[in-house]
């Protein structure tokens, strides 16, 4: 075969516009932001779930349905996190690959047994980097053609994940934040810093405050004041205004979910954090 006609085969329209074709979809803005990561240069993805809506109560709407039966790839945390998407995987068409995060990552880098899993897994800058290989070994079974390029964006994106981190370490070096949390959101940002709050009014999103664990958590602020309430949004629950009321607390809101879709890159998402943490000393 002339070397010509190879070449006309190797690019041929049918090749270069099979990568626009591809569709990708996550489940949430965090897991997008991730992933567009690895797309640079390529394509982006899109989330199903808008970010004002809680992953946890959500209802799959037939638009969504539409845009994820499409899907070359659909990525979401877990059934437990995203509940409403528990019956989707069971009618997409054969050809969509599917990445569920909590069964694919390592149990090292999860907190939490089986179906009580914490969620929050994007807070873990190494958990980022943990989905970036997935995702991108994903891309590459899916379109080979962009195997570097995915390889080289998880390679930047590891770099600067490491470089964020070394210097977010030296902004809270000598400091210790004094903060209580509405739930127990931010595990697993905490041990990746070695961080630890100082209480929360409830155990996770799902719950009410009791009684004795706000009586508890009175009785220790009392003793060993806090700096902050750090919540994922408002307005605040009557619990948490009361709280914060009494003990002059600040009021953080750590916007987890990218609620409004204000950060372009999952630095912009994880860097308020840390600033919002360093503050409150």
């Amino acid at each position: 075969m002339p070397f010509i006609l190879i070449l006309a085969l190797l690019f041929s329209p049918t090749q270069l516009l099979a990568t626009d074709n591809l569709k990708i979809v996550t489940s949430i803005r965090p897991l997008q932001l991730i992933t567009d990561e690895i797309l640079q240069g390529v394509g982006e993805s899109e989330s199903l779930i808008q970010s004002d809506q809680s992953p946890h109560h959500f209802q799959l709407k037939p638009s969504q349905l539409k845009t994820a039966s499409k899907a070359d790839l659909i990525i979401w945390v877990s059934n437990d996190f995203e509940t409403g998407l528990g019956r989707l995987q069971n009618i997409l068409p054969s050809k969509t690959q599917q990445l569920e995060l909590a069964d694919a990552l390592p149990s090292s880098s999860l907190i939490g047994e089986n179906h009580d899993i914490d969620g929050h897994i994007w807070l873990s800058p190494e958990n980022v980097l943990l989905i970036a290989q997935l995702v991108s070994q994903k891309l590459s079974l899916l379109d080979p053609l962009n195997d570097q390029v995915y390889l080289t964006n998880t390679m930047k994106l590891t770099h600067k994940i490491q470089k964020w981190k070394q210097q977010s370490l030296q902004k809270i070096r000598g400091i210790k934040p004094r903060y209580i949390l509405d739930h127990q959101f931010m595990t697993y940002f905490e041990h990746s810093f070695g961080l630890q709050n100082m209480g929360s009014l409830r155990n996770n999103h799902d719950q009410g405050s009791s009684i004795k664990r706000l009586s508890e958590l009175h009785s220790q602020l009392e003793k060993t004041p806090a700096k902050c309430l750090l919540v994922t949004t408002l307005p605040l629950s009557r619990q948490a205004e009361q709280t914060a009321k009494k003990f002059q607390l600040e009021t953080k809101v750590i916007n987890m979910l990218s609620e409004g879709n204000k950060h372009k890159t999952i630095l912009d998402l994880l860097d308020p954090v840390i600033n919002s943490l360093s503050s409150c000393q």
